[in-house]
């Protein structure tokens, strides 16, 4: 069985939110790639190279004029396609010669620009099936772990203990619960079965017992929570994550309520601090591991029958999540 690697090339990836974007270039790595993105007098968005083809200078230093952006060294402008459509100095100010430079195809959802090498390229299922009008939430930050790293951290239960005492989970009140994951569609599911309540403060501040409890990784570029509750609302947390480069992640959130009216300023008042303590927390732990795995190159983690979860990351990022086995369960203590 042939695999490949997750690029670009493949899949589709957020490069930023909506509101980052204006007719200002704003530059952000991709991937390894510098990547510059404005948006086009009819409100679109273009994503090039941030390299000029003529000396090689960032066109994220200079600026957008209509449809162009402008090299700030020469003056060379460039189209959304990536074609050089002004070279300054040439007769006319045309282009001499047939210059081009890479582009990427964009298309905009849930407050969310996402980018990829292919037009047809899909969005993950997991966010094809968001409603935009339920989303109450949305959030962006860099983490310096590599991407599977910190989706691990995001769909993996067993850390929460440890990382967020008392306010996820208490450490003293473990109780049995059954992790099954099931392969399908554009990744995993993941069914935790046996836990209708938490034992930690964000539970029973802000939740009621559950009736279902499902994570999912869903087109490599999302990780979701789901949480379905017996009084009949729903909530879902997802994490986007676009890879900077080999050790450092864009990492991308949203909450999303249906069936409970919650106004987005309540979230961001009351709900936001919590879930920013927690973030921190996460991320300092992916981030020390990060540094500690450097220490240690070619070091492989010890990965034990409840740890569902990593294996299945790891080969959807290389492209090889069918050779594993189609579903498996363990039980744990949460």
């Amino acid at each position: 069985m042939n695999s490949s690697p997750v690029t670009l090339d493949s899949h589709a990836f957020v490069a930023a939110t909506s509101g980052a974007v204006g007719h200002r270039p704003l530059r952000v790595r991709l991937f390894g790639a510098p990547v510059v993105l404005f948006r086009t007098r009819d409100g679109g968005v273009a994503a090039l190279e941030d390299r000029c083809a003529h000396r090689g200078v960032p066109l994220s230093a200079g600026e957008t004029r209509g449809d162009s952006i402008i090299c700030r060294y020469h003056g060379w402008g460039f189209g959304p396609d990536g074609s050089c459509v002004l070279m300054p100095g040439a007769p006319g100010n045309a282009p001499v010669a047939p210059v081009r430079i890479s582009r990427l195809h964009t298309r905009e959802r849930d407050g969310f620009v996402w980018v990829s090498a292919q037009a047809n390229a899909p969005l993950p299922q997991r966010v094809e099936s968001l409603d935009p009008k339920n989303c109450r939430f949305r959030w962006q930050t860099i983490w310096q772990a590599p991407v599977v790293d910190v989706q691990e951290n995001f769909l993996d239960a067993l850390h929460t203990h440890s990382v967020h005492p008392g306010l996820v989970r208490r450490p003293d009140q473990r109780q049995p619960m059954q992790a099954s994951l099931t392969v399908e569609g554009d990744g995993f599911q993941v069914d935790y079965i046996g836990q209708p309540e938490q034992s930690g403060l964000l539970f029973r501040l802000f939740e009621s017992r559950r009736s279902r409890e499902r994570a999912y990784f869903s087109g490599c570029a999302a990780a979701q929570l789901e949480f379905v509750y017996a009084a009949g609302w729903t909530a879902w947390i997802t994490l986007y994550c676009t890879p900077a480069d080999t050790r450092s992640t864009h990492v991308f959130a949203s909450l999303h309520l249906d069936g409970r009216r919650i106004p987005r300023w309540l979230v961001r008042l009351l709900v936001w601090p919590f879930i920013r303590r927690v973030a921190k927390q996460d991320q300092r732990i992916v981030e020390l591991q990060e540094r500690a795995n450097s220490d240690f190159p070619g070091r492989l983690p010890v990965i034990t029958p409840m740890d569902v979860v990593r294996p299945y990351v790891v080969a959807a990022w290389g492209g090889a999540i069918e050779s594993l086995p189609r579903s498996r369960s363990a039980l744990m203590y949460l």
